[in-house]
Formats: C-alpha cells, sequence, structure tokens
C-alpha cells in the first residue's frame, strides 16, 4: 500500500542509503525526521539490548519524536545495507498531507504498540500486587506511578488517591524523603533506610525502605523504584531495649548499694543460709533483673505462639549482650507442656540447634516458694563425650497476667559463674530472694 511512496519521483530527493552496522539515529537524539524502509533489515535498540526490529518494505519508523516533539527514544541500526526515505521534521506536514495512507498506517501501528503495552503494564501491576512488600516508583519530576495493594496498606492510601502525586505527605519528615531522592539522583548508593511514615490509623510507622535508581539507555535519571516493609515492630523493640539499657545499669548500681548495706547489717539479725560475699548478691539482682526484663517482652508473644516476634526479642536482647562476659551459654524458651521452642546459644559450649523442639517433660522442676526458679543438673551428649557432660540449668516460671505460659532456661556456665561472681552450683539452689 505504500508502493506508491516509494516509486514516486518526488521521493528520490528524501532517498538515503546506509552500510550494515551504521546508525541511522541514537536514543536521545533530538532529530524528529521520518522514515520509510525501502530495503534491507534495521534492529531497535534500548541501550545495547535489542527490542525490535524493521524488515518489512515500506515500514514507517521514527515518528514518535515527530509525534511527542521529544527525544528519540530508542537507537536504531542498520543490520544490513538499508535504503530509505527520510522525510526531514520540516517536510513532515505536506508530506502527510500528500500521503494520508501513511497517518493510516502510523494510527494503526500506534494502536497495536498501545495494547501491547496496557497488557505489560497490567501484567507487571498484577506481579507487584503478588508481591508481600510495598513497590513504589517515584519519576523524575517526584510523582508516583506505581503503588501496588502492598503499599495501600502499608501506607493506609488506595492507588487512586496516591498516583500522579509526590510521596512527601506520606512522610512525618518530608524533608528527609527530598533528601533520599536527591542523594540517589546525585549517584549515592542507598540500599536501605528506615523512613518514619504517618499512617492515616496507625499513626506513625517505621518502613525499611530499599531503593534502586532507574535510568534510560543513555544512563539518563528517570526516577527511583522503592520497596518497603514495615518495620514498626522492631523499631519500638529497639527503643524499649535501649530505655531498659539506661535503666537497668543505674538499678543495678542502686540494688548493689542497697545490698550492699543489707550485707554488713543483716547478718547480725538473722540466722540460716546468707550472702556474705557482694558478687554473689550482685549475681542474684542482675540475674532476676535480666529474666524480669525478658520476662516482660516474650510473656506474651509466647502465650499467643507468636514465634516470629519470640526469636526477634531473644536474638535483640543478644545482639546487646555482644562483647559483655555473662554466665551463661544459651536461652531456651520453653512451652507449657516443657517443649522447647525457640534455642540460643551465646557461645560455642552449647549447640542450640539440637534443642529446638526436644521435651524437658521428664525433668523435675524443683521451685520453691523462696526461689523463682528451679535448677536442673542434665547430662547432655556430645561429640567430644558421647556419654553425657554435666550440665547446669535455671529454669524461671513465665506468666502473663497470672496465668503460666512457659520456662525461660538459662543454661549456665559454671566456671564463668564462679570467676566473675564466686557462685557455684550449690549456691544457685540456696540464694534467698526473700530480701537476705
Amino acid at each position: 500500500m505504500l508502493s506508491n511512496i516509494i516509486n514516486n519521483p518526488e521521493m528520490k530527493k528524501y532517498l538515503v542509503s546506509y552500510q550494515t552496522g551504521e546508525t541511522l539515529f541514537f536514543e536521545g537524539d533530538y532529530t524528529q525526521d521520518i522514515y520509510v524502509l525501502v530495503s534491507g533489515r534495521l534492529d531497535i535498540l534500548k541501550g545495547t539490548k535489542k527490542i525490535a526490529e524493521i524488515i518489512k518494505e515500506g515500514a514507517v519508523f521514527g515518528e514518535m519524536s515527530f509525534l511527542l516533539e521529544q527525544k528519540r527514544t530508542a537507537t536504531v541500526k542498520a543490520m544490513t545495507d538499508v535504503e530509505a526515505i527520510r522525510i526531514p521534521r520540516q517536510n513532515v506536514e505536506h508530506f502527510l498531507k500528500e500521503f494520508p495512507e501513511v497517518v493510516t498506517e502510523v494510527a494503526k501501528y500506534l494502536a497495536k504498540r498501545l495494547d501491547v503495552t496496557s497488557q505489560t503494564l497490567f501484567g507487571f501491576r498484577e506481579l507487584c500486587d503478588l508481591l508481600p512488600d510495598s513497590v513504589m516508583i517515584v519519576g523524575k519530576d517526584g510523582k508516583i506511578s506505581t503503588w501496588n495493594t502492598a503499599a495501600e496498606t502499608l501506607y493506609g492510601r488506595d492507588e487512586a488517591e496516591m498516583l500522579g502525586k509526590s510521596a512527601e505527605g506520606i512522610y512525618e519528615d518530608p524533608t528527609v524523603y527530598k533528601k533520599l531522592l536527591e542523594e540517589l539522583e546525585a549517584g549515592d548508593t542507598i540500599q536501605e533506610k528506615v523512613l518514619k511514615t504517618r499512617h492515616p490509623e496507625k499513626g506513625i510507622c517505621f518502613v525499611s525502605t530499599s531503593t534502586r535508581v532507574l535510568y534510560d539507555g543513555q544512563h539518563n535519571f528517570r526516577g527511583v523504584l522503592l520497596i518497603g516493609r514495615d518495620v514498626t515492630s522492631v523499631e519500638n523493640l529497639e527503643r524499649r531495649y535501649k530505655r531498659a539499657r539506661r535503666w537497668l545499669i543505674p538499678t543495678i548500681m542502686l540494688l548493689a548499694l542497697f545490698g550492699a548495706g543489707i550485707l554488713f547489717g543483716y547478718p547480725y539479725f538473722s540466722k540460716g543460709y546468707q550472702i556474705t560475699d557482694s558478687r554473689k548478691r550482685q549475681f542474684r539482682d542482675d540475674l532476676l533483673v535480666t529474666f524480669k526484663m525478658l520476662e516482660s517482652f516474650l510473656a506474651e508473644p509466647l502465650k499467643s505462639g507468636d514465634q516470629t516476634k519470640i526469636r526477634q526479642v531473644i536474638k535483640g536482647f543478644l545482639d546487646v549482650q555482644k562483647g559483655i562476659s555473662i554466665p551463661y551459654n544459651g536461652l531456651i524458651l520453653l512451652d507449657e507442656n516443657k517443649k522447647a521452642l525457640v534455642s540460643y546459644a551465646t557461645s560455642s559450649g552449647f549447640d542450640a540447634e539440637k534443642m529446638v523442639n526436644s521435651s524437658y517433660s521428664g525433668i523435675r522442676f524443683d521451685q520453691s516458694a523462696d526461689r523463682p526458679y528451679s535448677v536442673l543438673t542434665l547430662y547432655r551428649a556430645t561429640k567430644e563425650n558421647p556419654m553425657g557432660t554435666r550440665a547446669t540449668e535455671i529454669a524461671f516460671r513465665m506468666e502473663k497476667d497470672g496465668v503460666f505460659v512457659g520456662w525461660l532456661v538459662f543454661q549456665v556456665d559454671l566456671e564463668k559463674l564462679k570467676k566473675k561472681y564466686n557462685v557455684d552450683e550449690d549456691d544457685l539452689k540456696h540464694l534467698p530472694f526473700d530480701g537476705s
């Protein structure tokens, strides 16, 4: 149907030839000429990647730059010797009036491309909606172009409300978000950053945001992909730990001073087993404070069976203890039936993985009225000693609102305990918790 264009004598002045490997125009060029293929084969490239080819005689290409009055969106390269008709930008309107069939051909091509693009975008949106994390794409102008279902849940805003708008409004401090975009556009690498957002219903939330800068084929900045997940519970837990540490140190000091006063006065007024070593008293107080803090964090998730929260709490607690000499090799959390749910090692002397799902049901817990824990003496098989190595553990009974929910077990390192606190296994069984 375009043969009359190719064979028209007036078109000969627009006929151009290209050798194999020669580029007709580059992605990003400002040229807006329209081409009609006479013979040969052409490749269309985005960056260095081939996305399509042109082989049909009479095919029209290069029209998008003319229609949109924008830069070239792709590179066109001759893969064989090519002949084509090139209509200069200033002659295009006259050309289209003289050959209106070109307009029809271009319209059909655009309709097909729009259909393919629509299907691709729909498929991309469907894929994004399957992801558990929120997906947000922000263009060069700072406006949102993609917003998946997880983003609606995380930020509390519908897609229709956010598309085409700036994302600044979802952040508690928009300047932090703006600075992040500026740093990314400048080429800085920011793999992950926690941003504070304001949810319409939940209030302040913390979102761990991973970023990826989007470039075009010429490495020009086009926007940013932001993938977010809710880390509010983790952030709040970290803050509680920091507060607990600030509170724990002066509390221990106060208890130590209090204990020192009792140490010198109480033996004159009391009989029976008494703590006459300030280090033993310090161990007793440290142990009780540590347990009470962990019980406040663990009782609720243990009661509800939230093992993810349990692991977060114990891991966070052990991370805080890194670099500090502590007199136990591991922590074990038992449910109300004495089954080990979670086990963590603090040193190489304790194989935590083997403990998970093991049972303490056959072991008697001898908790007394004046001592809030049971002292357990066990024999555990190891590679070095398959017949069993003697181990000492302390098991605290845990409650939530007066209801028993399980046990928190400390596997004691008796060598460290003796060295740091001058406490042995017999002391563990007799340490009084009634104020003496």
